[in-house]
């Protein structure tokens, strides 16, 4: 019995976990036999297989038949799952194959790991399982938020894992350990580890214990109903981890193609899989959707902490070229921030506040205009003075931030009041000593009058704009203002380059970062790293006087494309690099 993506949509457990469609199971099957076949060991002693969170045993079934169809018959499927209601389907579907010999047990992996002594992750019944030589899996996805901060700080010590802890990153360990030397893992995680800050502990884990072989980044597929991006690793367990991997790994991404001007006469597949099983890079159509295909060697930085990029040969010399040129980094000139948080937006954020009892109607002065990713638009935002406020709740007073004394503004005291048990309920507030009614992240109070530019943490395409009305900003945009004050040639110059295509294909490249539909994150982590060219430079001085028209004289559609267009060439120019 097969899965289709619907009926895996159906089968979507609780804990976390999504079942694999069959098509993709015996995609990871087949690479994970090549290797085994490249290894000489395939035909040589019984090849123990293992999915640690088995469910109904797509992934063994995957696994079996591909090993069949290449004349492997010395494989043992070893499947383990806490659900036992998978575990009985998986071993009706097992022994309906054919399959009786599958040693299938209902049970936590993660609790049958034998840290201390090191030999083997199963105690009881499993006791006596040796390491494997393969490993296929794809480990339930669940967030520190849903896991409960209890487990996940016990799995974090349990497994030495630092950062937000995500199930999966428990599973990497335990998979690991249980693996032999020179055995193979095709493992479908999430692809935020490849490029997030927070992937730097995977990211040094899976150099560390692996040669990597490849990395698919399935990107917005939509073949789970996670809201995850998956990617997939393959990997072989270094016989000796303090040695660093030499041959470059390979990778596949895709993702979808929204951009009409790159999607004319494409070739066609009949399906995702089919497309995921070739090895062309281009643009394609599968069933009236277009997926963009790169493939290439993955790099590998030196530091953990910076992404890995999956660049084509093209690609990653265009980027190398272009941070040899550039002069520094946005980090280098400006500081980059994210927008307030209050963590209790419906009592501190309204339109309305007009609309309230005078009683409780809050004053003037603790009121202030509110820019967020609804505003957002390129170079301007949609409402300079926008009817959204904020009931800020901080000041500074000689040079250091407070929250404000409210007594001083008696209706605004009297609205949080009407709010209070809402307010209280925030127990980090409380836990943190500071006073019930506050904002938790306000930043600097001074700041906000300073000219600054803002942009949306998740957009299709570059909305960076310029700000100088005082306004806050909220805590889905980010905004960028110089180290030096009165630097607003700075400032221009940022604005004119982030907003190109060139520079968002440079992000592309760089950080990797797509969600569903062509969406890109644009975080602290990722703008910082923006190069920018020598500001004193003839081109740069061109793109800062054709940012101030267009940002402070508000042209006509026509002229503000014609300035587009020369931004776009002066930015090539300054870097001294052709656009791709």
């Amino acid at each position: 019995m097969e899965l289709t993506i619907e009926e895996m949509l159906i089968k979507q457990k609780e804990t976390g976990a999504h079942y694999t469609p069959t098509d993709l199971g015996d995609i990871i099957a087949k690479r994970l036999i090549n290797e085994l076949k490249k290894s000489g060991i395939s035909g040589t002693k019984k090849i123990r297989g293992l999915d640690p969170s088995c469910g109904d045993g797509e992934l063994l079934l995957s696994l079996n038949r591909i090993a069949k169809f290449n004349n492997i018959d010395n494989i043992e499927l070893i499947g383990i799952d806490e659900d036992k209601e998978a575990i009985k389907e998986a071993d009706f579907r097992l022994n309906e194959m054919g399959i009786n010999d599958a040693k299938l047990t209902a049970g936590d992996f993660l609790e049958m790991v034998d840290l201390e002594d090191n030999l083997s992750l199963f105690e009881d019944e499993l006791s006596k399982i040796e390491p494997v030589d393969l490993i296929i899996a794809n480990p339930p996805y669940v967030r520190t938020q849903v896991l409960g901060a209890d487990r996940a700080q016990k799995l974090a010590k349990l497994f030495n894992l630092k950062g937000r802890v995500d199930l999966y990153h428990a599973f990497l360990v335990a998979m690991t350990l249980q693996l032999k030397p020179g055995g193979l893992i095709g493992v479908i995680t999430s692809n935020k580890y490849l490029a997030n800050s927070s992937g730097e502990s995977i990211r040094q884990f899976l150099a560390e214990n692996y040669d990597i072989i490849e990395i698919m980044d399935l990107g917005d597929t939509k073949l789970f109903s996670a809201a995850v991006l998956p990617a997939i690793f393959f990997g072989r367990k270094k016989e000796n981890k303090g040695i660093r991997q030499t041959t470059p790994a390979n990778f596949y991404k895709i993702y979808e193609e929204t951009d009409p001007s790159k999607t004319k006469g494409t070739i066609k597949f009949e399906t995702l899989f089919e497309l995921l099983e070739s090895s062309n890079t281009g643009v394609f159509n599968v069933d009236e959707k277009f997926y963009s295909v790169s493939c290439g060697k993955l790099i590998v930085p030196e530091s953990f902490k910076e992404p890995w990029v999956m660049a084509t040969d093209e690609e990653y010399n265009w980027i190398t070229n272009i941070n040899n040129n550039s002069f520094c980094t946005i980090q280098d000139l400006c500081d980059v921030k994210v927008g307030i948080k209050t963590t209790a937006d419906k009592v501190f954020i309204k339109s309305t506040w007009e609309e309230l009892p005078d009683e409780i109607k809050p004053e003037n002065e603790v009121l202030k205009p509110l820019l967020s990713t609804d505003h957002a638009s390129k170079w301007r935002p949609l409402e300079r003075m926008p009817n959204q406020k904020v009931l800020y709740t901080h000041e500074n007073v000689n040079g250091k931030k407070k929250a404000i004394d409210f007594s001083k503004y008696p209706r605004a005291l009297a609205y949080l009041e009407t709010h209070r048990e809402t307010l209280e309920g925030r127990k980090y507030v409380i836990k943190a000593k500071r006073n019930w009614y506050e904002i938790w992240v306000p930043q600097n109070p001074d700041h906000w009058a300073l000219p600054k530019i803002v942009f949306p943490d998740i957009s299709p395409e570059p909305k960076f704009f310029y700000e100088d009305e005082g306004c806050c900003i909220d805590g889905n945009c980010y905004w960028i203002i110089p180290k030096e004050e009165n630097n607003n040639d700075i400032l221009f110059l940022i604005l004119g380059i982030s907003n190109t295509k060139y520079m968002t294909n440079y992000h592309d490249i760089a950080f990797n970062n797509k969600l569903y539909a062509g969406r890109r994150r644009y975080l602290t982590q990722y703008v910082n790293k923006y190069p920018l060219p020598n500001p004193e430079s003839n081109y740069s001085q061109e793109i800062i006087e054709l940012v101030r028209e267009i940002v402070l004289q508000n042209p006509n559609d026509d002229r503000k494309i014609e300035i587009e267009n020369q931004i776009e060439n002066l930015t090539a120019l300054a870097f001294g690099v052709e656009s791709l």
